[in-house]
C-alpha cells in the first residue's frame, strides 16, 4: 500500500506538487491570519465579473455533479464508476459526519458576523447559518478533480484540475459561504480520500471488472 501511494504521488507529480503547494501557502496564511482577517482577504476582493464567474465555478463542487460523472464513466468503464462512487460516498460522509457531530456549533459567515455590512454577497446564492466546516463543496471537489486525474492518467495536465479544484475551494470563500480554514480541511479530505481509495481499490477492481462498460465491445 505505502509503495502504491508512493507511485501514485510520483507519477502523478503535476497535480500533487500544486497541491502541495496550496496547502503550504494557505496554512502559512491561516497561521499569520486570524479566522476573520482571512476570510475578508477573499471576500473583500469582488468584482462583476467574479461575481458571475464563482457563481458558476461553485456548482462543480456540487455532490449532484460528482454522481453525473460517475453514470458517465459506467459507460466507459464499471470499474471506474464503481470506484468514483467509493470516493464520493467516502469523501462526503466523512465530511457530512464532521459537520453535523465535532463542528455542528460551526457557524457560517452570515451568522458568525452577524450584521455586519462589509461582508460581500452575491445574489442568487443560498446563505446557510451552520454547519461551516468543513466544506463539503471543497471536499467533493478536490475528491473528484483527484479521482479525474488518477481514472484518465492524466500525468502531464494534472495541475489543470488542482487548479479548477482551487477555484471552487476560493468560490465557497468569495461568495460567503465558507471561511478559508473550511476549505482548507476540505480540500485535505478531498485528496486524501481520493488517494487511498484509489491506490487500495483501483488494483482489484480492474482485476475483476477489466475494461468493461455499458459501451464496451462484448
Amino acid at each position: 500500500m505505502i509503495k502504491t501511494l508512493y507511485k501514485l504521488i510520483a507519477d502523478y507529480k503535476f497535480f500533487f506538487y500544486l497541491y502541495g503547494l496550496f496547502i503550504s501557502v494557505v496554512g502559512i496564511a491561516l497561521l499569520v491570519y486570524s479566522k476573520e482577517e482571512s476570510f475578508f482577504i477573499v471576500n473583500g476582493i469582488y468584482s462583476t465579473f467574479g461575481d458571475v464567474f464563482f457563481k458558476v465555478v461553485t456548482h462543480l463542487g456540487d455532490g449532484l455533479f460528482f454522481v453525473l460523472i460517475v453514470l458517465a464513466l459506467a459507460l466507459y468503464r464499471y470499474r471506474l464508476a464503481l470506484l468514483g462512487l467509493i470516493v464520493f460516498v467516502a469523501s462526503s460522509v466523512i465530511a457530512q459526519v464532521l459537520k453535523v457531530t465535532l463542528f455542528d456549533k460551526a457557524k457560517r459567515p452570515v451568522a458568525y458576523f452577524e450584521h455586519n455590512i462589509d461582508i460581500h454577497f452575491v445574489e442568487g446564492v443560498t446563505r446557510h447559518v451552520k454547519n461551516s466546516f468543513p466544506s463539503g463543496h471543497t471536499t467533493t471537489a478536490f475528491a473528484l478533480a483527484l479521482f479525474l486525474v488518477l481514472a484518465f492518467e492524466l500525468r502531464k495536465s494534472g495541475w489543470a484540475m488542482a487548479i479548477i479544484a482551487i477555484l471552487v475551494g476560493y468560490s465557497r470563500v468569495y461568495l460567503a459561504v465558507h471561511f478559508p480554514v473550511d476549505v482548507y480541511f476540505g480540500s485535505l479530505i478531498g485528496v486524501l480520500t481520493a488517494t487511498f481509495m484509489y491506490a487500495w481499490l483501483n488494483t482489484p477492481f480492474k482485476n475483476k471488472f477489466g475494461d468493461k462498460g455499458l459501451m464496451s465491445k462484448k
